[in-house]
């Protein structure tokens, strides 16, 4: 089975490839679609106007992979049965022939899914009772159709979106998230490449994966379709919950004794699969980002209070929160941080800006993404900065350097610029 683009599967070992060749994704997880790619999709019979609005030129040579509907999801819910349709007829008339577009009409149509699927997450969950007939079933379709995209765009699944439920009942869902912040397939893939090799393969106590919602939804439909494909003795499972306590102030996760209210993190099939697996059991919770550890902390409670014991681990952590107050330290909830510093929600905002303005020169043009240096040299420096807090135990010391050598030798993510108070 093909990979949509010409990146290898990170799962291989060891690397096919050096990690000096460029990544064709940027900083959001946007990829250049060549012009000559939506030309030849047009003689096939896919709508120029789909291709015009979902795939804007930036430049003579160069169109993106995303444009304003990829982060207005809840207006453009009417396009998945047209993306659906384009990407059968790529497949159907020019297999292999436009890879960079079949990886953009996959993505696109994965992101509607996905995004209809938070949105009714949320309403089952915190609106039980007003849910219509049959939302649960088609919140489960939905994320199993998500899922097999996450596959196709891992190089794991058949060509084809497999079976895409009807969406008509998400188009009285009020609640629509803009973006994940983590969703970037190049991050995703460094990031379960090295779960597999120096979490999941050295502690076969670990059955269970959780993931908080929102950011990382994209990270857990990828592992749900990875791990137990890569892995498939293990008979890993990978659960959803709602949690966090920056994008979700407004939801109270507390309980009055201290505890996590379960009821609040997920709709109640859902709440029942996460609590039979967690009881007795290690379960690795990974989250997006660590800044500082609220999520993660009240991850780890949730699943003391089912039972089980939990180990964690962030994709990027804030380690600029480090220069700011000596006091800052989360050594003591995130047991596996990574060095990757993260992308600052401004600077993605920023991004995402140009796009919604349909503005797809400006978007390129933007300076932060000529980022000087390497994502390895940084992630060398956020070690040295932790050695020098003093905060972190030898075997998270040596966890990172762990990390540093995989990344400097497989991933292939790019820099991440910094970010001050301007940007």
């Amino acid at each position: 089975m093909k990979t949509p683009l010409s990146t290898p599967p990170p799962w291989s070992l060891p690397p096919p490839t050096s990690p000096d060749a460029a990544s064709p994704f940027d900083l959001l997880g946007i990829i250049p679609v060549p012009p000559a790619e939506l030309r030849a999709a047009a003689q096939t019979g896919i709508s120029p106007a789909l291709l015009t609005a979902f795939f804007p030129q930036a430049t003579e040579t160069t169109a993106l992979s995303r444009s304003a509907p990829y982060y207005r999801p809840g207006q453009h819910l009417a396009a998945v049965p047209a993306l659906e349709s384009a990407l059968k007829n790529v497949d159907k008339h020019a297999p292999g022939e436009l890879p960079a577009l079949r990886h953009a009409l996959v993505e696109n149509l994965y992101n509607l899914l996905t995004a209809g699927a938070f949105a009714l997450w949320e309403s089952l969950t915190d609106q039980p009772d007003q849910a219509p007939p049959g939302a649960a079933r088609l919140l489960d379709d939905l994320l199993e159709a998500a899922t097999h995209l996450a596959a196709d765009l891992a190089g794991l699944a058949p060509a084809g979106p497999g079976e895409v439920p009807p969406t008509d009942l998400l188009a009285g869902l009020s609640r629509w998230r803009v973006f994940r912040e983590l969703d970037s397939q190049q991050k995703i893939a460094d990031e379960l490449s090295y779960l597999i090799s120096h979490i999941v393969d050295p502690l076969p106590q670990i059955r269970t994966v959780l993931v908080p919602l929102y950011g990382s939804f994209a990270l857990a439909l990828a592992a749900r379709a990875v791990l137990p494909a890569i892995r498939p003795d293990r008979q890993l499972s990978v659960h959803l919950v709602r949690l966090g306590f920056h994008d979700q102030a407004l939801v109270n996760y507390l309980q009055p004794g201290g505890g996590i209210d379960h009821t609040a993190t997920a709709p109640e099939s859902h709440r029942e699969a996460l609590a039979a697996a967690a009881v007795g059991s290690t379960v690795l919770v990974v989250d997006d980002n660590v800044g500082y550890g609220s999520t993660l902390r009240a991850a780890r409670s949730l699943v003391h209070q089912l039972g089980g014991t939990a180990v964690t681990r962030s994709v990027e952590t804030a380690w600029q929160l480090y220069h700011r107050s000596g006091r800052h330290d989360v050594s003591d909830v995130a047991d596996l941080p990574s060095l990757r510093p993260n992308l600052h929600y401004t600077i993605q905002n920023r991004l995402i800006s140009h796009l919604l303005r349909t503005d797809a020169a400006a978007y390129v043009r933007d300076p932060v993404h000529r980022v000087p240096g390497r994502l390895s040299q940084q992630m060398a420096a956020s070690y040295d900065l932790a050695v020098s807090t003093g905060s972190w135990s030898s075997g998270q010391l040596a966890a990172m350097r762990a990390e540093l050598a995989h990344a400097t030798a497989r991933w292939r993510s790019p820099a991440v610029p910094h970010h001050t108070r301007a940007a």
